[in-house]
């Protein structure tokens, strides 16, 4: 029997398996920077002996069976919980006990407290005698002792992840779970959680990131002097390149900064400039849907005047800016075609994107028309901007010079080409702001190619956008050479 124990900090590739082959895959994609795989057997397809996967690699392997009232799956009686934990444990596993089993207040019960984690998950916040909890957990000698609170909104994940540095360099572990628990998770590992979790391929817990981008974007294995934050913000940034992006210019020049992903449902009730941490916030990216209420929310630039949105916030000596350089990210890759004078450009979509679309297309001399699956949208927002709006139903038969897809469609590989593909066959230029983070093309951008048009697809959008936005945000001698190459296949975590 190979009984092995984790090392702290710990970094743990969590996973569950649909069967043993499923296990051998995963453990094939598990990153080399995982010290340890956790198997989260209650979400686990079927049955696995704990044996057959102690074999499939040698790191130290976490068994768990989390139970239905601390938010896993595993509906089974106190007896069978008991007998699948001391099975992991005489096959050689650290097994995870929840401290609510009562099981490890039976002195004899697991002997070799080294492979034990104990751990209490709390899926609707922490109650408020969690520290009682957690001492009385640290007495009962485990390895490590993990207190998870679910967290119903942004400011609710950096207060449970602020708890965490009171326990900095010990066996305890405190961290967020839930849908806005990503920064949360982040910070908690930085600032000295004992074990950090994330997943391999999908995540095993609600807010959970790839170990991966745990290691390789945030680099939780790094202790480190961290003066101020930066972040993402918008309803879902699981797929922005903004944190690869900053993060890479933040390390290439030792600046002590963090760009974190900030998940937020609602922009009225968590403005990100009140959010509470230390290091404090400086800056943040906006994306969809917030861009118009970031507007509304700090002094406005002249292009946030203009288009009435902003996809940036950042904090100066005078307070709060709202800046929005989509449109430079937009007018510089169109440029570089030609103006646009004496042609017509139409813009699908009436978000934020279409805004800073629109006032780009102006800028380089081009008649622009608006046009959305709202024909109402449209019309408002041609009106508000004073350019033309052109129906829906008429845009496969429109033979505009430029098209630009403002809008989301694109994003999945399910998705169709943004336009109709009968707009394609004169091979206009065809601007997609849509990028993806695996580098494929987008269904409108093969869609264009198909026709033979000319091109200019997200990531050059996104990439001339970020140079201004790295410069606000303190990268001055940020370059649209470097940030192309950092954002380049192959070169996407540095």
């Amino acid at each position: 029997m190979s009984q092995r124990v984790i090392g702290l900090p710990g970094y743990v590739a969590s996973v569950a398996p649909r069967g043993v082959e499923d296990a051998r895959r995963l453990v094939s994609l598990t990153p080399e920077g995982a010290t340890a795989i956790e198997w989260r057997l209650d979400i686990a397809k079927e049955p696995i002996p704990p044996s057959a996967l102690l074999d499939l690699d040698a790191r130290p392997a976490i068994m768990t069976w989390r139970t239905s009232r601390e938010g896993g799956a595993f509906g089974g009686g106190a007896e069978a919980y008991r007998r699948r934990v001391l099975e992991a444990y005489a096959a050689g596993a650290t097994v995870d006990v929840e401290f609510s089993s009562g099981l490890l207040s039976e002195g004899a019960f697991l002997p070799d407290r080294r492979r034990v984690v104990v751990s209490a998950h709390f899926p609707f916040g922490l109650p408020e005698d969690w520290e009682a909890r957690l001492s009385a957990m640290a007495a009962l000698g485990a390895r490590a002792s993990k207190l998870v609170a679910g967290t119903a909104d942004l400011p609710a994940s950096l207060r449970v992840a602020a708890i965490q540095r009171r326990f900095r360099s010990s066996s305890v572990t405190i961290f967020p779970m839930g849908p806005t628990s990503a920064a949360g998770r982040v910070l908690s590992a930085l600032v000295g959680g004992c074990l950090v979790y994330g997943a391999v391929e999908s995540p095993t817990a609600a807010g959970q990131l790839l170990l991966s981008d745990l290691l390789e974007i945030y680099r939780v294995q790094e202790p480190r002097k961290v003066e101020a934050l930066f972040g993402v913000v918008g309803a879902d940034v699981s797929e922005s390149l903004s944190p690869v992006l900053h993060n890479a210019l933040f390390r290439a020049r030792g600046l002590p900064c963090l760009y974190l992903p900030l998940p937020i449902a609602d922009f009225e009730r968590c403005r990100p400039q009140d959010l509470e941490f230390d290091p404090p916030f400086r800056g943040f990216s906006v994306t969809r849907p917030w861009k118009r209420s970031a507007a509304k929310s700090a002094a406005p630039s002249e292009d946030v005047r203009a288009t009435g949105a902003a996809n940036t916030l950042v904090l100066a000596r005078g307070g709060w800016r709202a800046e929005n350089t989509d449109v430079d990210g937009i007018f510089d890759p169109l440029a570089d075609h030609d103006t646009g004078e004496g042609r017509t450009a139409v813009v699908l979509g009436a978000g934020g994107v279409a805004r800073a679309a629109i006032v780009a297309a102006r800028r380089l001399g081009y008649e622009v028309f608006v046009s959305s699956r709202r024909d109402s949208e449209a019309d408002a927002l041609a009106a508000e901007l004073r350019v033309d709006s052109l129906a829906w139903d008429d845009v496969a038969a429109s033979e505009a010079d430029l098209y630009v897809n403002a809008t989301p469609v694109g994003s999945s590989d399910s998705d169709p080409p943004a336009m109709p593909v009968a707009a394609l066959h004169h091979r206009p230029l065809v601007l997609d702001t849509v990028y993806r983070r695996d580098g494929s093309q987008t269904p409108t951008i093969r869609a264009a190619r198909n026709a033979g048009c000319p091109v200019v697809e997200g990531i050059q959008m996104f990439a001339a956008q970020a140079v201004r936005q790295a410069r606000l945000f303190g990268v001055e001698d940020a370059t649209l050479e470097e940030v192309t190459d950092l954002l380049s296949p192959g070169r996407v975590v540095v």
